[in-house]
């Protein structure tokens, strides 16, 4: 039996792939000087992102995205803004839900073909 890494039933405007990328971030309400802070990705969608951190963020807090994808030479910047927060067991980190505020619309196309083609290749559709 083969275990689908993209459920068909996802009620989400877009569907998410599991991934693991590193990315930065910054509060928006940080100083200017201050400098963005390294995390994870765990999966990805065009609509968003949930990201592993060592920091509890506020849920609405908006923050600045830099992501680097393989193979799309330049960093996707993206405005976007914690819709959920969970700490993972008893550890200090968290996983916190992001949605995509402003984005440019190639780089959450780029994203979604993405997705689409690892769904499509995991669903035995190719």
């Amino acid at each position: 039996m083969k275990i689908n890494m993209i459920s068909k039933k996802e009620r989400r405007s877009y569907p998410r792939l599991p991934v693991y990328h590193l990315a930065k971030y910054k509060l928006i309400s940080q100083p200017k000087e201050e400098p963005p802070v390294t995390t994870s990705i765990k999966d990805v969608s065009g609509g968003g992102i949930c990201l592993r951190l060592d920091e509890h963020l506020p849920v609405s807090a908006v923050i600045q995205l830099y992501i680097n994808f393989p193979r799309i030479p330049q960093t996707i910047t993206a405005l976007a803004k914690v819709v959920w927060i969970k700490q993972i067991g008893k550890s200090k980190r968290y996983e916190a839900g992001v949605q995509f505020l402003e984005i440019d619309d190639a780089f959450r196309q780029e994203i979604v073909k993405r997705v689409e083609s690892v769904r499509k290749i995991t669903n035995g559709e190719v």
